[in-house]
């Protein structure tokens, strides 16, 4: 558990990590967390041309791995669940699983007509987001959020820094790393998630 202090200081050190800044969005950043790996996806990006869902392997030899890109079809993610070996998204009338039994992923779709007139969330679909939607952004301040993975040499949390808006009263800066920690909780690595901006209420 990190505690409150460790947290506001490691939120601000993590500049010298050096990741390079990626994509940036509105209401982009649904994820999940599998027993090895985080899955989150992007579709209104600066820098996305298709909706993607992206995927980062964890693990206690390699820590994080290289970036693996999916190109999905266009539409609301409303929810995700990740599982060993598949990640299911949750649209308004349409359940969407990328599945990696195979040699390389595949994309089904299976209609769903009973989501959009559902008015509880089906079990098992979170609706944890990484951008202008996280809890961290909500609560108008930085924090970090622990990723429950199968590792017991590293750690690894969600880092998501939510700064004023220079220009505007009402956006503010958000920018979401994942981070890789070793047994005394310093930092070795870190990759860019999500960088944008995010709506605050600012009165009339």
């Amino acid at each position: 558990m990190i505690d409150r202090s460790f947290k506001t200081l490691f939120v601000l050190a993590l500049t010298a990590c050096g990741a390079a800044r990626a994509a940036r969005a509105d209401s982009d950043g649904y994820y999940c967390v599998g027993p090895n790996y985080i899955a989150y996806e992007l579709q209104l990006a600066q820098h996305e041309h298709n909706h993607s869902l992206h995927v980062f392997r964890l693990n206690d030899s390699t820590g994080i791995s290289a970036r693996t890109t999916i190109v999905l079809p266009r539409f609301q993610v409303h929810g995700m669940r990740c599982e060993p070996d598949a990640i299911k998204l949750l649209g308004w009338d349409s359940l969407y699983t990328v599945s990696f039994a195979g040699p390389r992923p595949t994309v089904a779709v299976t209609v769903a007509p009973w989501v959009s007139t559902s008015r509880q969330r089906l079990p098992g679909f979170d609706d944890a987001n990484l951008g202008a939607w996280s809890k961290p952004v909500r609560a108008y301040r930085s924090d970090t959020i622990p990723v429950q993975i199968n590792a017991t040499r590293y750690r690894f949390v969600l880092a998501i820094d939510v700064k004023p808006h220079p220009t505007s009263k009402c956006e503010f800066l958000v920018v979401t790393r994942l981070v890789q920690l070793d047994s005394n909780a310093r930092a070795v690595q870190s990759v860019v998630l999500f960088d944008g901006d995010a709506p605050r209420e600012c009165g009339n």
